[in-house]
């Protein structure tokens, strides 16, 4: 089974996972707001708020995962296709493959050592 396939399986629904984590959406896009930071002191302050939420490294590492399996999946893809990749047709590649898998950002499904880990983002109330 190819990569991109076995992503979209371990994300469907039917997939039973041993664990899944829920992410607020304000948190999520605390982790956005870390990876547009501009400035050591602006990191310092999201760290600060970050400290307070709980698996936070482990879902933010779970999110990298699949997002670093799933554009490098989609650029060999393309690769293996005889096409040329430039960095801003992999930024935009990788952007529009891992929407559509992830449903939309909301969905990170991965295989760590056998056991299948979900991170789900959800609403904040």
């Amino acid at each position: 089974m190819k990569t991109l396939e076995r992503i979209a399986e371990l994300n469907s629904n039917d997939q039973v996972v041993n664990h899944e984590f829920l992410l607020h959406e304000d948190h999520y896009e605390l982790l956005m707001d870390l990876a547009e930071a501009e400035t050591d002191d602006e990191e310092e302050d999201l760290f600060k708020v970050m400290n307070k939420i709980p698996n936070l490294p482990y879902m933010a590492s779970v999110i990298e995962l699949w997002e670093n399996t799933v554009g490098s999946a989609a650029i060999k893809k393309e690769i293996d296709a005889g096409h040329k990749i430039t960095m801003a047709e992999k930024t935009e590649l990788e952007e529009t493959v891992c929407e559509d898998l992830s449903e939309g950002f909301t969905r990170y499904t991965v295989d760590i050592d056998g056991e299948i880990i979900r991170v789900q983002v959800v609403p904040s109330n």
